[in-house]
């Protein structure tokens, strides 16, 4: 088992391994109190979905089994951030931007995605016929559309800052 690991681990290119370390020091950079422009608080959703979205496309085809199973993993963790309410702490500052409260929620979201990707390649490369296999494709996909609905959900929270009435809105609708 072990050899297994290793030659899948020896066989990743080097820049894989630089990606996940982008990966972790952005998630770490979430992980402390921020100020953010409305740019800067939807570029990371749009990048880390878009990211997620073809990675399920390139890997199980662009059938609307694929697009269909990454957005119901997409509803499902937008639906989920109603519960887990991220980012905790939000506030909209008068010049337009956002005070975002440190979370370490991102840092397990990109990596969620890193590590779904890197495992349905190494499965792909040891296996192909797994592509073929609607109940794998499904919950690969579906897992790849989990984190990026938090993502969507958790900037959504924090753009509803601004618009308080619809923030108490949308909470007094989960009652």
């Amino acid at each position: 088992m072990t050899t297994f690991i290793s030659t899948i681990l020896t066989h990743t290119p080097l820049w894989i391994w630089g990606l996940l370390a982008g990966l972790v020091a952005l998630g770490l950079r979430q992980s402390r109190d921020q100020v953010l422009t409305l740019r800067r608080v939807l570029l990371l959703p749009a990048s880390m979905g878009a990211w997620a979205f073809f990675s399920a496309g390139q890997a199980f085809g662009w059938r609307p089994a694929t697009v269909a199973a990454w957005m119901a993993g997409a509803a499902l963790g937008h639906a989920a951030n109603r519960w887990l309410m991220l980012p905790r702490r939000v506030q909209a500052l008068p010049d337009g931007r956002y005070a975002v409260g440190g979370s370490w929620a991102p840092l397990v979201l990109f990596i969620t995605i890193f590590m779904v990707r890197y495992a349905v390649a190494a499965a792909l490369a040891v296996v192909p016929e797994l592509a073929t296999l609607p109940a794998f494709a499904a919950a690969a996909c579906a897992l790849y559309g989990l984190p990026s609905g938090l993502l969507v959900a958790r900037a959504r929270r924090v753009l509803q800052a601004r618009q308080p009435g619809l923030a108490l809105h949308w909470a007094a609708s989960l009652a």
